[in-house]
């Protein structure tokens, strides 16, 4: 579930010693996933005794569009907030914000650390690779495809399954010392 993924890559920030995650989040018309995922986040910070920071939220134009993500994670960078690590609700828009910090001067992951969900392939190949948590997208697009033709067919009727991610660690993510 989206909400426990993006719990579990916080978290996985939090262990590592990182108190000033910043989020990207897309401000889009369809916002479950984004809602969920931003839930998961906020839920993480209160969980570890993390208080809010408005000053660390950047809300994007569009829904989930690199361009836009790079031009909001620029913003983020230039207010000067102090952040060690970035949260984003994408591996498209973790490559995004990536660029950001890397044409304004950040190194990842040495100056700042960046996490996403997703698992896309493209994401373990960029430099550094992602560290991302994998989405089971053949299962999720077999087991679609199995609960529609029961609907056609009238075996079965809309079924909503929670399948399970893994942490694919890359090279975005460091522990503070």
């Amino acid at each position: 579930d989206d909400y426990q993924t993006a719990y579990r890559a916080v978290k996985t920030l939090i262990d590592l010693g990182h108190r000033r995650i910043a989020v990207v989040l897309p401000d889009c018309a369809d916002r479950s996933i984004s809602e969920l995922r931003y839930k998961g986040y906020r839920a993480a910070l209160r969980d570890s005794g993390i208080p809010f920071d408005a000053d660390l939220l950047v809300v994007t134009d569009g829904c989930f569009e690199m361009p836009e993500t790079y031009a909001g994670a620029s913003r983020l960078i230039e207010s000067g907030a102090d952040f060690t690590a970035v949260f984003t609700l994408s591996d498209t828009t973790a490559m995004a914000a990536m660029k950001a910090l890397e044409d304004h001067g950040r190194r990842v992951p040495e100056d700042c650390s960046v996490i996403a969900i997703d698992g896309l392939e493209l994401s373990a190949y960029i430099e550094p690779p992602l560290t991302t948590f994998c989405q089971p997208m053949d299962e999720m697009g077999r087991r679609r495809a199995e609960i529609l033709l029961d609907m056609v067919q009238r075996k079965g009727s809309h079924a909503c399954e929670l399948l399970p991610t893994a942490l694919r660690r890359g090279g975005s993510v460091v522990a503070l010392q």
